[in-house]
């Protein structure tokens, strides 16, 4: 991968594709202040170039606010609660600017599975496997082919990657060891603040640290994610199973949407 330079034309393109109005974290700014305030593009580009160099943010901008959105009446069992955690709008800036340039390498060296729908630039989500699916479905139908599938929900997928692993997968894909050493830095200091019916948890104790799931809430967090999973595709798609379709058609030997997986034997 390329070494990153961020310019105040990358802070324009992350800030001109962020909702106005999406609740932020710690920070408390929302990016329609950013998108009028055009003069403080440059100072952040010069400010997020030299976090990049040095490697290393302030715990403020690597600490979410977990707000615990209760699922039905019974409020005193904590599984009946939904976390939604909301990070600082800086953090997510300049994650957001980090995404598109690993996401550039991922697609200029092809190295993301065409099976795996989930953060395909220009993909129409789960539409384009359920088709599939049904191509498939009907061939067998009409061909009286045997097919064995099976569907594969990793429970809690997202809490479930050691972050010892997020590591890795950046250097097997030779992402920029710059880019690895300072998400590598952060993610040492990812914590979250929980928030119940609208008021914080602030004491010291309450900062809870994240030692085993992906920061959620960036443009980023996804990206990550996908590559974790994307050495299981290779081992499947060098399997030799699957389904072949006729007339010469590709062999299928397994589909994702993200953490969602089908086989076909």
């Amino acid at each position: 991968m390329d070494p990153v330079i961020i310019t105040p034309d990358d802070v324009v393109e992350a800030v001109r594709r962020a909702p106005n109005w999406k609740s932020p974290g710690l920070d408390g700014l929302h990016h329609y202040w950013l998108k009028g305030f055009v003069v403080c593009h440059a100072v952040l580009a010069r400010q997020f170039q030299e976090a990049l160099d040095q490697k290393s943010l302030p715990s403020l901008f690597t600490t979410g606010i977990t707000h615990l959105v209760p699922k039905d009446q019974d409020t005193t069992d904590p599984s009946k609660y939904r976390p939604i955690t909301c990070l600082p709008t800086i953090y997510k800036t300049l994650t957001s600017i980090l995404s598109a340039r690993i996401s550039r390498h991922l697609n200029s060296n092809q190295v993301m599975s065409r099976a795996q729908n989930g953060c395909r630039g220009g993909g129409r989500g789960t539409k384009e496997p359920l088709l599939i699916d049904a191509v498939i479905g009907k061939v067998v139908k009409r061909n009286r082919r045997n097919l064995s599938a099976a569907r594969i929900d990793y429970k809690k997928a997202f809490d479930s990657v050691p972050h010892a692993w997020l590591k890795r997968v950046l250097e097997l894909y030779k992402i920029d060891c710059t880019v690895r050493d300072f998400l590598g830095q952060c993610m040492g200091q990812w914590s979250t603040i929980l928030c119940h019916l609208g008021e914080r948890m602030t004491a010291a104790e309450n900062h809870i640290k994240i030692r085993r799931v992906i920061f959620q809430g960036d443009c980023l967090s996804p990206i990550w994610f996908c590559l974790s999973l994307n050495p299981l595709s290779t081992l499947l798609e060098g399997s030799g199973r699957g389904f072949q379709l006729p007339r010469g058609g590709t062999k299928v030997t397994h589909l994702f949407y993200m953490d969602d997986l089908k086989l076909y034997i």
